[in-house]
């Protein structure tokens, strides 16, 4: 089986909080901004970065992840590379409704996903997963051997995820580094380096 992905590390932070994050709402493509509590965490990202060995960003052109690879950029002085497929991906009809609400409105468990039941206006899930190959990889070829910092959305990094390690991880807004190691990848987050979070067959 071909690599999903070139073999060299990279890091990914997932954008900072917004008011929609806050209210539980379906972003989608919708640009949202990001609120106080989005632009602490971005400087909080940023300071966590700042003994990190990062060449450029690569980040989504939806504000709430530009800005928060704008605040990264300042405090560690690289330059950002905006990816239009690095994108979170488009719910369609859903996008502003409350997640919550919407499944009791489906009939569905909080536990259980949403992605069967999107409209057909919305990415369905097999397009995020690759759109998701294809951004990360060909960022990573296009700007190897540089250390890329990818910052873009949920969206993607389950996406890339499930098809790394086979199961989703919902992320936090610590960074993450994801690495190579021999035929296994491992994805850990930097707020806590001593352990892996996930190990899987390329």
């Amino acid at each position: 089986m071909p690599a999903l992905l070139p073999h060299q590390p990279f890091y990914f932070l997932r954008h900072g909080q917004t008011d929609w994050n806050l209210q539980g709402r379906l972003q989608g493509h919708t640009d949202v901004p990001l609120n106080a509590t989005g632009l602490d965490q971005a400087h909080a990202a940023a300071d966590m970065f700042a003994d990190k060995s990062i060449d450029i960003i690569v980040s989504s052109p939806l504000i709430r992840a530009l800005k928060t690879a704008a605040i990264v950029s300042e405090r560690i002085d690289r330059p950002i590379y905006i990816e239009g497929q690095l994108k979170e991906r488009s719910f369609g009809a859903f996008e502003g409704q409350i997640m919550a609400e919407l499944k009791q409105s489906l009939g569905l468990q909080p536990h259980q996903r949403l992605t069967p039941y999107l409209p057909v206006d919305a990415e369905q899930w097999p397009d995020t997963c690759k759109r998701a190959r294809t951004a990360f990889g060909n960022s990573l070829t296009k700007f190897a051997p540089r250390n890329v910092l990818f910052v873009a959305h949920a969206g993607l990094f389950d996406a890339l995820h499930e098809q790394l390690f086979g199961a989703r991880l919902e992320p936090n807004h610590e960074p993450y580094l994801f690495e190579p190691a021999g035929q296994i990848w491992k994805v850990r987050p930097l707020i806590d380096t001593s352990q892996d979070r996930a190990l899987a067959n390329i």
